[in-house]
């Protein structure tokens, strides 16, 4: 070994130097993280740019946040990560390779997201879509697109080098082209940007309304809604909310009584089978690094009036497949407090009681069993049930996705889920949702029936008219289930889509699932030789032209349908037909007086050049009846 560097390994003194960097450095880290905790806030978000760069249009604008610091002392920046779902891997806000970054006191920076994929790839494009609207010193950085921004509803996460929560936005649906801020009274997140106000200012290149690193100053930190008392049968839970305001965004500590309780840390407190011990007075102290308040006592008060058992909520029926798990639960009004027993069918179950039971792996044959609670005190018992059904997977097949329609006609988002069972499934409970996790997931909150062989649409944000008036109501199936939801959007460079059922606890206990890598725009994905992602062709697979806008897709349909009327009216002595058509098919129509007749007459044989396709007939005046006949030719 040489021993210039034996020396050196060897050297107490040169040792005890090593350890108080180690020690300085771990100060520091500690101080940047403190100071970030009352300091640093998430400012502005812009989830759905403009589509347009100059003459250029673009469908994947530079989506972007920002962070200010409202303190007074600069922080290192290195080692902070970001995330929009606590699902996802954090992304470091200064990425290796990179230079160091720090934040000044008064200081915003701005953070932009950015692929191979996007219309801006670099800094120098950032400032140019901006233009005068971005001061040349401020700071700008480049990050990852992953974890991206959803136009219809998303959030900012914000975790110090220890991985801890410093701050964090939610936002709804966004207006296309302008920026996410906040409310200059409440400091609440997601208000819209107005041009003109408080800075914002419409980019040099583009129709975005934002303001990039300028900042509507700090909010004074106050409570906007006093926690309330409360007052319940032992036994039972009491809940606290506080409601406060202000930026940098609030700290929360809850007391009991003066004392503090310990890992009570957010907006809500939930004191779960109070006891009379347990009454007495709740404040929470709100912080957030510029001031301190506490709000005003609320009082839990625990009834101990004796009391024979009674249910305030009752356990409710539950619906699972084969192999999930069922849950039951009530609340029961007692004291003394009431002993519980859970029964099947009449059957004691052993060790089951509590209010909750849980029912695991459940078969088949454990259908239309009853679960019955008993509570049971010295003054009395009463008992409430409801029953479990088990039923077989469904075979719901994801069968078509519009993420990319024609943008000029502002239609949304949509997708097909088919039956491709023997039996009828209710959708009501289904889950879906574009990320790989049940953690924000939405709900189908209404009872859908989808028979089989049938497909139902999930649109987003339009209703089941604006949708029909979009496709043409005579050229979709009849009866078409239609379902809006909010709060889900899919990207047109590529997305996934998940489907679970009620009853699912596990995220690959899926029903469901698909993804593709990109979209054409105004056509929607459907299955080519069960292969998804494929661009529906018209007159394939059921594709057809929509009314408004002319997009393609094939919604309701998994193939082509067989020709059928749409309408028939009579006017004098004339009959004007309509039918769903295939274009590009021969069609005949035809008619007879009397249905035992042997022969029908052909009226018209036509090759369709729309949709739907229009004919007429005059009918003698002698003629009480016709009926007609549409086939379509070979």
């Amino acid at each position: 070994m040489n021993e210039d560097v034996a020396a050196r390994k060897d050297n107490p003194a040169r040792k005890k130097l090593n350890m108080k960097r180690v020690i300085l450095n771990v100060l520091l880290l500690a101080l940047s993280v403190g100071q970030g905790l009352g300091q640093l806030a998430i400012t502005e978000v812009m989830s759905s740019a403009s589509t347009n760069l100059g003459n250029l249009v673009v469908t994947n604008g530079p989506d972007f946040w920002e962070l200010t610091n409202f303190g007074t002392n600069t922080i290192n920046l290195n080692g902070y990560r970001y995330s929009d779902s606590l699902s996802l891997p954090l992304v470091l806000l200064v990425q290796p390779g990179t230079p160091s970054m720090s934040i000044q006191p008064g200081e915003s920076v701005v953070f932009v997201r950015t692929d191979v994929n996007t219309a801006v790839t670099n800094e120098g494009q950032f400032r140019a879509w901006w233009g005068p609207c971005l001061a040349l010193n401020v700071q700008v950085r480049m990050v990852p697109r992953n974890p991206g921004f959803d136009a219809q509803s998303d959030g900012v996460r914000l975790y110090d080098p220890a991985s801890n929560l410093l701050d964090r936005v939610d936002f709804g649906i966004s207006r296309r082209g302008v920026a996410f801020v906040y409310d200059t009274n409440s400091a609440e997140f997601g208000v819209y940007s107005q041009l003109g106000v408080c800075g914002t200012c419409k980019a040099e290149q583009a129709d975005d309304i934002g303001s990039p690193v300028v900042t509507w100053g700090p909010v004074p930190l106050r409570i906007l809604a006093q926690p309330t008392n409360a007052a319940v049968c032992a036994g039972m839970d009491a809940t606290f909310v506080v409601k406060a305001g202000g930026l940098p965004r609030a700290r929360y500590r809850w007391f009991f009584n003066n004392v503090e309780i310990p890992g009570a840390s957010s907006a809500t407190l939930t004191v779960t089978n109070a006891m009379p011990a347990q009454a007495g007075a709740y404040e929470v102290e709100l912080s957030n690094g510029a001031a301190v308040i506490r709000s005003v006592a609320a009082t839990l008060a625990v009834s101990t009036t004796p009391s024979r058992p009674m249910i305030m909520t009752a356990p409710s029926h539950a619906s699972v497949i084969a192999g999930q798990t069922a849950r039951f639960s009530a609340t029961v009004c007692a004291y003394p407090l009431a002993a519980y027993q859970w029964r099947s069918n009449g059957v004691t179950i052993a060790g089951a009681t509590n209010r909750m039971l849980v029912v695991l792996n459940c078969a088949l044959s454990m259908s239309g069993t009853e679960y019955c609670l008993e509570a049971q005190n010295s003054l009395g018992v009463t008992s409430a049930c409801a029953r479990l059904a088990v039923a077989l997977p469904p075979q719901l097949e994801i069968t078509e996705m519009m993420s990319a329609a024609f943008p000029s006609c502002h239609h949304e988002d949509w997708f097909e889920v088919t039956n491709r069972g023997t039996n009828a499934v209710n959708l009501l409970g289904y889950r879906f949702a574009d990320r790989f996790t049940l953690d924000g997931v939405r709900v189908v909150s209404d009872s859908v029936i989808v028979e089989p062989g049938q497909s139902a649409i999930f649109v987003e944000r339009m209703s089941a008219e604006e949708f029909r008036l979009w496709w043409g109501a005579d050229r979709l199936p009849p009866g078409l289930p239609i379902i809006t939801y909010v709060g889900l959007g899919f990207s047109e460079q590529g997305d996934e889509l998940y489907l679970w059922s009620p009853g699912a606890e596990d995220p690959f206990d899926l029903i469901a699932s698909t993804s593709f890598a990109g979209a054409t725009s105004g056509v929607s994905l459907d299955f080519t030789e069960n292969i998804f992602g494929e661009d529906s062709v018209p007159g394939e697979r059921g594709a057809f032209s929509a009314i408004e806008c002319g997009d393609i897709g094939s919604p309701g349909y998994v193939g082509n349908p067989p020709p059928r009327f749409v309408r028939i009216s009579a006017d004098g002595s004339a009959v004007t037909l309509k039918w769903r058509a295939l274009v590009g098919k021969t069609y005949q129509l035809k008619w007879k007086d009397r249905l035992t007749d042997a022969v029908w007459t052909a009226l018209v044989t036509r090759t369709a050049e729309d949709w739907i396709e229009t004919a007429s007939d005059s009918i003698p005046g002698s003629a009480t009846q016709r009926f007609y006949f549409i086939e379509e030719q070979p």
